[in-house]
């Protein structure tokens, strides 16, 4: 449980974990977890394999991030949005290249990490 969820009156302090205008009408955040209609981005990772495409998102797992690069598992042209899916970060958040894509992620991403990533329409 997160300290936003014990303490709901924190949540005006910090910006929404996602948009739901970008992300699929189930995806929520669980228990620090996020989830497409009550399944976790990590257990997709974790049984389906990565990268994988569920609920119109890429789950993928963070192979390493130098200088401002994150490098993925497999590849995506264009990202609407993206998320680290498994913890919750309160570190600041910054721009990272993601193939050809700049996205906005916490500044603590590293290696290992399952992301959540939205392609654009």
């Amino acid at each position: 449980m997160t300290l936003f969820e014990l303490l709901p009156s924190l949540s005006g302090a910090s910006r929404p974990r996602f948009d739901p205008a970008m992300w699929p009408v189930a995806t929520r955040y669980h228990l620090g977890r996020l989830t497409f209609d009550g399944t976790a981005a990590e257990d997709v990772a974790d049984c389906m394999g990565t990268p994988a495409m569920f609920d119109g998102v890429l789950v993928t797992r963070v192979r390493s991030v130098i200088a401002g690069i994150v490098r993925i598992d497999g590849t995506i042209d264009d990202v609407a949005d993206a998320e680290i899916a498994g913890r919750h970060s309160v570190a600041g958040r910054e721009f990272f290249a993601v193939g050809d894509t700049k996205i906005e992620l916490p500044s603590d991403v590293r290696a290992g990490d399952v992301l959540a990533l939205v392609p654009k329409s």
